[in-house]
């Protein structure tokens, strides 16, 4: 991904030009084990950006979302603490995968959610959805789950009109997909720091 990547528009276009690229492509940090290291830290990087900009907006604005959110960053803490302990000991990367794994079915499950209310055109989000299935079979290259789920969630809110009652959950579900990939721009090449990635407080 390079950082000459322009975070305005989350087309169909834009969205090919990432699950093109992917994670795969980015420099290696520099103090990682290994690649499973340096991606587990990128996922993590974005769902940890993604969730405190949606925290944000769930608890001043949607607060009907306050339960599902905070099923998301609890799996956001338990995958955290996966990736410390594989930092400690490289032995524990089946269980991270595992934790990582929850963690997108988390993410997953929070963008449902929003989708559900968004009113989206159900033809519009297949078309998105199968288009992202099949640029990640033929770009060759390992894409992170989590980046491809939220750069499918804020192209379906793309599609919902200015105009529109839910416009304004449209653009939380935008701006979190935004500073997701600020974040993993910033971090790219960057060594890992782990913390720029706290868990983060649930919403009470």
């Amino acid at each position: 991904m390079t950082k000459k990547l322009k975070l305005a528009a989350f087309s169909l276009p834009v969205l090919s030009l990432i699950l093109a690229t992917g994670c795969g492509s980015q420099p290696s940090h520099p103090n990682q084990i290994n690649a499973f290291d340096g991606a587990s830290y990128d996922s993590l990087t974005l769902a940890h950006a993604a969730l405190t900009s949606i925290q944000a907006g769930v608890f001043v604005s949607y607060p009907k979302y306050t339960a599902v959110f905070n099923e998301a960053a609890a799996a956001y803490g338990t995958a955290y603490n996966a990736y410390s302990l594989y930092r400690v000991n490289p032995n524990e990367q089946a269980e991270l995968s595992v934790q990582l794994n929850n963690l997108t079915v988390s993410i997953v499950s929070l963008e449902n959610a929003f989708q559900a209310d968004l009113k989206a055109s159900p033809q519009d989000v297949v078309t998105i959805q199968k288009k992202a299935k099949k640029l990640r079979q033929t770009a060759g290259v390992a894409v992170s789950d989590i980046l491809t789920e939220l750069e499918i969630a804020a192209a379906v809110a793309r599609t919902i009109p200015a105009a529109s009652p839910y416009a304004g959950l449209a653009e939380l579900v935008i701006n979190a997909t935004s500073q997701a990939l600020a974040a993993e721009i910033s971090a790219s090449g960057q060594p890992i720091d782990l913390t720029t990635i706290q868990p983060l407080p649930q919403i009470q």
